[in-house]
């Protein structure tokens, strides 16, 4: 059962965190006794991952305060968001975050905890971490990666693509190498963490249509086959960028694959004109690369719309799954 924020408290601590008013954080949370791995039900994450991406926090200082404050009273930092990945996977994506990643790891990190394509936490720091920084931060950079191989990153772990953070090490910079050679050389041991993930609820429709599609129709590379499998595929991607970077990294192909299933989903299967007008309002807020898209009822709603077009698109009427051609 997934512990939620108190309705009557969560505008009014998610506000506090927001504006890092410490004072207010305290009071809330000690105040009404919120356990403080609750999940925020508006995005289904930790709320110690909303203190995280919080882009009110504009100091840096402040947000490892809150940080410490919730870790120090038992959040647990391997907690998934609804879309499976943690918080170690956004710090370690981002370098303003490194602190915070830091801090994660100091209480109970999991360096090989993967996200939603099976990534963990030491291939994203060996895939991109300490490439474009110098001086004073990247040695910052090189003391965290430090930290993640003494606590047993496994570099050979594949990803759902078959790539393992090694495959990226041979392509890294010196230094970068060395330190993993002379950490590796240590044998480092590893406790793999205790975190029992939550079973999220879906307002899926259709949950077996949509495990049929992502396993089936959907490559573990590439683009799919089916316009069905390559919408469903386009909307994954589309909310990874909109809940895990904020739309940081919007770019033409996001926006192609939110154009790819309107075109689809509005004009190839009769639909009606009311569902067509709700369809589209859907997925304009998918095209707004500055205001990424938060609200999982939009997401559910145009999987199910996925799941219909699949069942239309192979009765009788319409025939087998039809093909799609590249469109970028």
């Amino acid at each position: 059962m997934i512990q939620l924020i108190p309705e009557p408290y969560k505008r009014a601590l998610l506000s506090a965190i927001d504006n890092a008013d410490m004072d207010s954080i305290q009071k809330i949370i000690e105040g009404n006794r919120i356990d403080v791995n609750s999940y925020n039900d508006d995005s289904f994450s930790p709320v110690i991952m909303d203190v995280l991406t919080s882009f009110g926090i504009k100091n840096e200082e402040e947000r490892l305060k809150i940080l410490l404050f919730f870790l120090n009273r038992g959040a647990d930092p391997n907690l998934n968001c609804k879309s499976g990945y943690n918080s170690l996977h956004i710090a370690v994506q981002q370098k303003k975050l490194v602190r915070s990643l830091d801090l994660l790891l100091d209480f109970g990190g999991d360096v090989n905890a993967t996200d939603q394509n099976g990534s963990s936490v030491a291939y994203w720091a060996i895939q991109s971490f300490p490439w474009r920084t110098e001086g004073e931060v990247r040695q910052q950079h090189l003391k965290v990666i430090g930290k993640i191989m003494m606590l047993g990153a496994d570099l050979d772990q594949k990803n759902k693509f078959g790539v393992a953070p090694r495959d990226w090490l041979k392509r890294s910079p010196e230094d970068l190498r060395l330190l993993v050679e002379q950490c590796e050389k240590l044998n480092p041991g590893y406790t793999e963490s205790s975190t029992v993930q939550p079973d999220f609820p879906t307002n899926y429709r259709f949950p077996k249509i949509v495990r049929h599609i992502r396993t089936n129709l959907i490559p573990v590379r590439g683009e799919a086959e089916t316009i069905e499998g390559e919408m469903l595929r386009g909307l994954d991607i589309l909310q990874d960028e909109a809940y895990r970077n904020g739309n940081a990294n919007y770019s033409k192909n996001h926006k192609a694959f939110a154009e790819f299933i309107l075109e689809n989903l509005t004009t190839f299967t009769k639909t009606n004109k009311d569902d067509i007008k709700r369809i589209t309002d859907a997925v304009k807020k998918l095209m707004k690369a500055e205001y990424p898209c938060l609200e999982d009822d939009v997401y559910d709603y145009l999987t199910d719309q996925i799941c219909i077009f699949h069942l239309k698109i192979n009765s009788n009427e319409f025939g087998t799954s039809k093909k799609w051609w590249k469109f970028w």
